[in-house]
C-alpha cells in the first residue's frame, strides 16, 4: 500500500494548532513548514510520473525535475502548481537548514495554506486521458502511402 502523502499536511495542521503546547513553538512551526512541501511534492511527483510520463531519478535532483515539469507545463494550472512547489520547497529549506527563522508561525500558516491550494489544483487537473492505443480499442491503421 502506498503512503498517503496528504497525511503530512494533516500532521502540519495539527502541529500548527498545538505549537504552544506540544513542544517548543519554533520546533513545531519548523516541522509544520516542512511537512506541507512533502505532502504536495509526493502527490505532484506521483501524478507527473504515473500520468504524465515524467522519468525521475531516485535522487535529490528529482525534486527540481518535478518542479520544472510543472513550471514549464502546458497549462496555466501546471505552471501555478510548479510555482507553488518552488515556494514551498524554499520555505522547507529555510525551516530545515537555517539557524535563524523569522516569523515561523506566519511561514507555517503560509505553507499549510499554499499546500491546500496545490492539493485543489492537482485535483482540478483531473485524470490524464489515455493515449489512443490505450483507449480500449485498436489504434487507427496507418497508411503506407
Amino acid at each position: 500500500m502506498s503512503f498517503a502523502w496528504l497525511d503530512y499536511l494533516v500532521l502540519a495542521e495539527a502541529l500548527l494548532q498545538a505549537s504552544t503546547t506540544l513542544a517548543p513553538e519554533e520546533a513545531c512551526c519548523r516541522a509544520a513548514i516542512s511537512r506541507p512541501y512533502y505532502a504536495v511534492y509526493g502527490g505532484a511527483r506521483t501524478r507527473a510520473r504515473d500520468q504524465e510520463g515524467l522519468q525521475l531519478p531516485m535522487a535529490a535532483e528529482a525534486h527540481q525535475r518535478v518542479i520544472t515539469h510543472y513550471r514549464h507545463g502546458a497549462s496555466p494550472l501546471h505552471r501555478a502548481i510548479g510555482d507553488s512547489l518552488r515556494q514551498l520547497r524554499s520555505a522547507r529549506n529555510r525551516a530545515d537548514y537555517a539557524d535563524q527563522l523569522d516569523r515561523p508561525v506566519v511561514l507555517a500558516q503560509f505553507a499549510v495554506r499554499r499546500a491546500r491550494q496545490v492539493v485543489a489544483q492537482l485535483q482540478a487537473l483531473g485524470p490524464t486521458p489515455p493515449a489512443p492505443e490505450d483507449a480500449g480499442g485498436p489504434a487507427e491503421p496507418t497508411s503506407n502511402i
